[in-house]
C-alpha cells in the first residue's frame, strides 16, 4: 500500500496487520505528519517526497529467532540494501541507526503488538539541506552521493534484504563489521533511569547486546540504551 500522505505508516501498518494481512505487507508514504521515533518524544522530520517512509508488517509467531533480534537484523538488512543500491559504505549505530560518516541517514523503529511485529524505517533520500537543529547530525543520499534517488525504488531492495536477514543464521558478523564507533569512547543513556555509561565500544555479544569497557576496565553489557551524539 502506497499513500501520498498519512499520519504514520506505523499506525497504518498496525491497522493492516489487525485486519489480517499477510506477513511482509508494507505501507509506504511520501509524507507523514504524525511520525514517531525510537526515543519517546522524538519525531522523524521529512518534507514531502524526499524520503522513503515505510513500515513492514510481520507475524511474530512465524519468526524462528528471538524477538529482541528484530531491530538488529532489520538494521543489517537496511544497511545491505543501501550499500547495494548506492555504493555507499555505511555503519550501524547500535542498535539500528544507519550512519554515513558521523551523520544519520536512516532511522528504524520496531514495535511488537501481540502477534504483530512492525518494522518501520525512514531513509533520507533527496534532502539538499536539513533544519539547523539536525543539520550537523543528519544526511541524505543526495548529500552523500551527489545523486537523486526515487524513494520508492529503494522499497523492494529493503524488503528483499529484510527477508534475507530475517532467515539468516549468521546475522551478527555483518553487524559487528559495521559497528559505529567501535574502539571509541561513547556515552550511553539507559532508558527509564538516570544512568549513563561511559566507555569504549568493544563489541556486540551473541544476543546483540552492546559491550562497553569502562575506565575501570569492567565490561558493561547493555541491552537497551541510546548512544549520545557526542562522546
Amino acid at each position: 500500500m502506497v499513500k501520498d500522505s498519512t499520519g504514520s505508516t506505523m499506525d497504518d501498518a498496525l491497522a493492516l496487520g489487525l485486519s489480517g494481512c499477510a506477513s511482509g505487507s508494507v505501507v509506504a508514504a511520501a509524507f507523514q505528519d504524525a511520525s514517531r521515533g525510537r526515543v519517546p518524544g522524538r519525531t522523524w522530520l521529512s518534507p514531502p517526497g524526499e524520503s522513503l517512509l515505510a513500515t513492514v508488517v510481520l507475524r511474530a509467531p512465524e519468526l524462528d529467532f528471538p524477538l529482541h533480534e528484530i531491530p538488529l537484523r532489520a538494521g543489517v538488512a537496511v544497511a545491505h540494501a543501501v550499500e547495494a543500491e548506492t555504493g555507499l559504505a555505511v555503519r550501524i549505530k547500535w542498535p539500528n541507526d544507519i550512519m554515513v560518516g558521523a551523520r544519520k541517514l536512516c532511522g528504524l523503529l520496531c514495535e511488537l503488538h501481540g502477534p504483530i511485529a512492525l518494522v518501520g524505517f525512514g531513509i533520507n533520500c533527496n534532502q539538499a539541506s536539513f533544519p539547523r537543529e539536525i543539520a550537523g547530525t543528519a544526511c541524505s543520499l543526495l548529500q552523500a552521493t551527489g545523486n537523486r534517488f526515487a524513494p520508492l525504488d529503494l522499497l523492494s531492495p529493503v524488503r528483499d534484504e529484510l527477508r534475507r536477514w530475517f532467515s539468516a543464521a549468521d546475522w551478527l558478523a555483518p553487524l559487528r563489521s559495521r559497528l559505529y564507533r567501535r574502539g571509541e569512547t561513547v556515552r550511553v543513556d539507559i532508558p527509564g533511569t538516570a544512568r549513563t555509561i561511559e566507555g569504549r565500544v568493544e563489541d556486540i555479544d551473541g544476543s546483540g547486546a552492546l559491550l562497553v569497557r569502562t575506565e575501570e576496565g569492567s565490561i558493561e553489557r547493555i541491552v537497551q540504551g541510546e548512544i549520545r551524539p557526542d562522546p
